[in-house]
């Protein structure tokens, strides 16, 4: 097999690789550009929002707010006592802090869902890339196995006619140790 040949190949290989990762859609926007990441004054404050009214601190907050209100209108006097037994009023803002907390938090949630769609868009043209890729590195593969066989049998077909030539040539081999005897 000449050079000429082999250069054929391999530029035969390199336009197999080539044509197989065109087949597959190239991610050609930049999924880390920020104008697309950027967030509404609206979106920023139902993050800040969430982010607050989730944490442990406004949680243990208003728990103790709620254990002292309580405690202090069971325990006090009749006369000291501003929201009795049913508690009326401390329902009345921890229902108003909920209605108001709500939507802030749904926006959030949203905002949040918006981004991890995105995520999954991404992580499947990634995971589509990879596939491509690892299919032309398999082709490429099995074309460099069948070239590598191509050789091998033209190998062992030139060895077979040299032996084949050698055969019926039979040259007469000199003793090296006495040359007198033919």
């Amino acid at each position: 097999m000449n050079n000429k040949s082999a250069s054929e190949n391999t530029k035969e290989l390199h336009q197999t690789v080539i044509d197989v990762i065109k087949k597959v859609k190239i991610i050609s926007k930049n999924h880390e550009n920020k104008e697309d990441e950027e967030q509404t004054l609206k979106e920023k404050f139902s993050d800040k929002i969430f982010s607050i009214g989730s944490s442990w601190t406004p949680i243990l907050l208003f728990s103790s707010v709620i254990i002292l209100w309580v405690g202090y209108n069971i325990l006090a006097s009749s006369k000291y006592r501003f929201d009795p037994f049913p508690f009326s009023l401390i329902t009345f803002l921890l229902a108003g802090i909920a209605a108001i907390q709500a939507p802030f938090i749904m926006m959030s949630q949203h905002w949040q869902n918006e981004k991890n769609l995105k995520m999954i868009a991404l992580n499947l043209k990634v995971e589509n890339e990879i596939i491509a890729l690892h299919q032309s590195i398999t082709i490429t593969m099995e074309q460099q196995l069948q070239q590598v066989l191509e050789n091998q049998a033209l190998t062992i077909n030139l060895l077979q006619e040299l032996k084949t030539r050698s055969n019926a040539q039979t040259i007469p081999v000199q003793n090296p140790l006495n040359p007198a005897i033919d």
